[in-house]
């Protein structure tokens, strides 16, 4: 942030001292509005040549003798304060600075780009004091005022956040990122971060979850993936049925990594009835290297074999499966088309104890049969309460792409 105060400082300090000695070059009338008293112009002169040679408190110095000049007049005034406010920046004098900045726009003789400049510089100047309350009230008026540089909306934002108004940082920053997911453009990493940080401060979990949606979408990594998933796993009304999905979101997304990712989601396809997925993973596990190393590849290797036994296994009518997740083992089983044909029927007859999780089903299942449309489409109509449409908009997301 000190590189964006150095930059409107600079920008600040050139209209200050650039045009002093065109200004005086004019006829020096003492009733002319643009021009100035020699009494006024001689000291600021000397301020000038004092400042290029980089004696910027005694430029200050030769400054107070020009406002001390009785009768000014508000053009007088005017390049007084802005070259007091100039040199002061650049003496390391901010609070001379930032009151002589304060009284440059509260005179109201600066407009368009003067004004704006000069606001800048003071937020700049305040943020820099760490007065952060202040910095975004003054950065408030430049945006307001019709200022268009970024900059100054990071150090609006940065100043809220660092005032411990994650609030405010919440209201500024959603909108913005939301336009531009909108959009089809990438919002950036960090302001999504900032925006899930604040968000979660307020308790806004409805934000909180759809920053880290854009996270996984946009900047994908594992820890945005793991907080997501904690997130809907948070969700008042989660069930606990899901686990298996947010695993099968992961292995879509290349993010199983470890030995208890592999171990566990196998032992989950197991237990849902889709053994056919359960033998994929295990044998991903072993194929990937995780898998069958450590101190406890033995009972890695038991567990394959029970996958690849329930896999081959015919259907136990002890413990009966679902129509719907025996269609669906299908699909894994690499009967695409029947699968499918089996899971609709099931849906379409109705009666399901869990339909939302159905249609997700069938979403992950035409993802499988490399029927992305199909899979979007059938993503899009889970309406679930139960973290089944929080999965499945992130689906969408894997499946769009």
């Amino acid at each position: 942030m000190q590189t964006i105060h150095q930059r409107f400082r600079r920008a600040v300090i050139a209209a200050a001292f650039g045009g002093l000695s065109a200004l005086t070059a004019l006829p020096l009338a003492a009733h002319a509005a643009d021009t100035l008293r020699p009494d006024v112009a001689k000291p600021l002169n000397a301020a000038q040549d004092l400042y290029r040679a980089h004696k910027y408190k005694d430029a200050l110095t030769k400054i107070d003798q020009a406002a001390a000049v009785p009768g000014k007049t508000p053009y007088e005034s005017t390049m007084v304060e802005e070259m007091r406010g100039a040199a002061a920046v650049a003496a390391g004098e901010t609070g001379i600075a930032a009151q002589a900045y304060e009284t440059l726009l509260s005179s109201g003789k600066l407009t368009g780009a003067d004004e704006q400049r000069t606001t800048a510089a003071l937020a700049g100047i305040y943020f820099q004091q760490k007065n952060y309350a202040q910095a975004a009230k003054v950065a408030q008026r430049y945006l307001k005022a019709g200022g268009g540089d970024p900059d100054m909306r990071t150090l609006l934002v940065q100043s809220y956040y660092l005032s411990n108004d994650c609030a405010s940082v919440v209201g500024l920053l959603k909108p913005t990122v939301d336009a531009q997911a909108k959009a089809g453009h990438a919002p950036d990493e960090s302001q999504l971060q900032l925006l899930g940080t604040c968000a979660q401060r307020v308790k806004d979990d409805a934000t909180y979850r759809s920053t880290l949606e854009k996270l996984v979408a946009y900047h994908p990594k594992q820890s945005y993936w793991d907080d997501m998933f904690a997130a809907i796993r948070n969700k008042p009304g989660y069930s606990s049925a899901l686990d298996i999905d947010t695993y099968r979101l992961r292995r879509a997304t290349g993010s199983l990594s470890t030995v208890d990712d592999y171990m566990e989601m196998t032992q989950l396809a197991i237990v849902a009835g889709t053994t056919a997925e359960g033998k994929q993973v295990i044998d991903q596990g072993f194929t990937s290297g995780v898998l069958g190393h450590d101190a406890q590849s033995d009972r890695e290797k038991r567990l394959q074999a029970l996958a690849a036994k329930r896999a081959q296994a015919p259907a136990d009518p002890a413990n009966p499966v679902a129509p719907v997740n025996v269609a669906f083992n299908q699909v894994f089983a690499g009967q695409a088309k029947q699968g499918i044909a089996g899971m609709d029927a099931a849906i379409e007859k109705g009666g399901l104890d869990h339909p939302d999780q159905a249609q997700l089903h069938l979403g992950v299942a035409y993802y499988i049969a490399g029927d992305k449309p199909r899979a979007v489409q059938a993503f899009r109509a889970v309406k679930g309460t139960d973290g089944s449409a929080d999965l499945a908009r992130l689906w969408v997301l894997v499946a769009s792409k």
